[in-house]
Order: C-alpha cells, then sequence, then structure tokens
C-alpha cells in the first residue's frame, strides 16, 4: 500500500462573525507527497485544526482546491466525502470519541463496517493486543484510563488501514507518558503501511518526531521545514 498525495491550491475558508468575516484559513497553497510525515503547528486559533478538517473533507473551502491524489475532495457531495473518509482516511481528534456502549474491540471494529469491510474481530484483536490492551479487548470505554482510550482511538483509526491518516491534538489531554505512546503508535504504523500522516500539534517535542513541520499563523503558512 502507497500513501497518498494531498494538494491544496489557494485554499481558504471564511466565517462570517460579528464585525464581518474572518479568514480562518488564507489562501494556503501546499503539497504533501505520498508516505510524508508532516506536522502542522501554531499558536491556538491560528487555523491549523481548520486547515486539518479541509484536508479530511470534514468541511469544504470557500475557495480553492483541496485533492487527494486526483480526487478534488472539495467539489465532492457530503456522500462522497464521508465514503472517501471510511475507506481511506484514519481520523484521530483530541478526544476519542468512542461509542460508551461498545466495548474496545467493538469500537475499533466498527470502523471497517462504516467502509463496507468485514465486521470480524480479528484484525481489531490483533491490532489492539500489538497496543498493549489484550486485557482491555472487552471493557467499555468508562473502564478504561485516558490513555488506554486514545490507543483504542488510534486502533479505530488504522484498522483499515487508511492510505492517509489525520490526527487534530491526539496528544493534547494526555500526560506525557501516555502522550509519546500515542505518537509512538502512529509513528510505528505509518512505516508499517506507508500512510502519509498529517498530524495538527502544538506540541515541539511532537512535532520534531515527524519529517517535516510546518507552522501557521493567521491561518496562513509561514515556515515549511524538514525535520
Amino acid at each position: 500500500m502507497s500513501g497518498a498525495a494531498v494538494e491544496l491550491v489557494d485554499v481558504r475558508k471564511r466565517y462570517v462573525a460579528h464585525g464581518g468575516t474572518i479568514d480562518a484559513v488564507a489562501g494556503v497553497s501546499l503539497r504533501i507527497d505520498p508516505g510524508d510525515r508532516v506536522a502542522i503547528t501554531g499558536p491556538s486559533g491560528c487555523g491549523k485544526s481548520t486547515l486539518l478538517g479541509l484536508i479530511a473533507g470534514l468541511d469544504t473551502p470557500t475557495s480553492g482546491r483541496v485533492a487527494i491524489d486526483s480526487l478534488e475532495v472539495s467539489s465532492m457531495s457530503d456522500e462522497d466525502r464521508a465514503r472517501l473518509r471510511r475507506r481511506e482516511l484514519g481520523l484521530v481528534f483530541q478526544s476519542d470519541h468512542l461509542l460508551p456502549f461498545l466495548t474496545a474491540t467493538e469500537n475499533v471494529s466498527a470502523q471497517l463496517a462504516l467502509g463496507d469491510a468485514t465486521g470480524e474481530h480479528t484484525g481489531s484483536v490483533e491490532l489492539l493486543t500489538s497496543f498493549a490492551l489484550v486485557d482491555e479487548l472487552d471493557r467499555l470505554p468508562d473502564e478504561l484510563s485516558g490513555g488506554q482510550r486514545q490507543r483504542v482511538a488510534v486502533a479505530r483509526s488504522l484498522v483499515h488501514r487508511p492510505r492517509l491518516v489525520v490526527a487534530d491534538e491526539p496528544t493534547g489531554s494526555l500526560d506525557p507518558a501516555n502522550a509519546q505512546a500515542v505518537v509512538d503508535l502512529l509513528l510505528e504504523a505509518q512505516r508499517e503501511t506507508g500512510a502519509t500522516l498529517v498530524l495538527v500539534t502544538h506540541e515541539v517535542a511532537v512535532a520534531d518526531r515527524l519529517d517535516r513541520v510546518v507552522s501557521m499563523a493567521d491561518g496562513r503558512l509561514v515556515t515549511d521545514a524538514q525535520g
């Protein structure tokens, strides 16, 4: 499997607010090659999470073009973008968004069902076991620690072997030890599968572990450096 290419051309996301309009993303152009590991950094409110949402097809730009490989995500219907996310993307957020009534294994397997893949639990069990969660397979989210919950969320994002993994502050609510463990899992999975990884973080120690660091300020790219 090869990773997906990502391309943004003069992308702008504008919101109407009291007193005028705000460009959360202000004319960003960016190319991410297949298999790249890219961190997007910057202060709170700089537009990095908005940019990641546009890359993932969770939102559409006010103007400009967003493409994953040859697919212009920014012009797709909501249904087509949702289908693309289920099959080709892995999403990780600061909040784990686990379904409280499903076990750890069932939460991971739910991703397979959403993507029209087999709903068998075998792959989910193997992945969770490799994430040191063999004793938590049948536990509900409320029975897990914060670090364990986030590892389940990472497993859910990877079980269908996506070609693009997007992670929005995946370590933001974790202590340093658990934060390092979650980044370890993401990087190891990327090395194994060759997926493209785009990770938003405000933590320098996390950004420095990726191969390329893109910094934003006021909705614009200000630096783009290889690690």
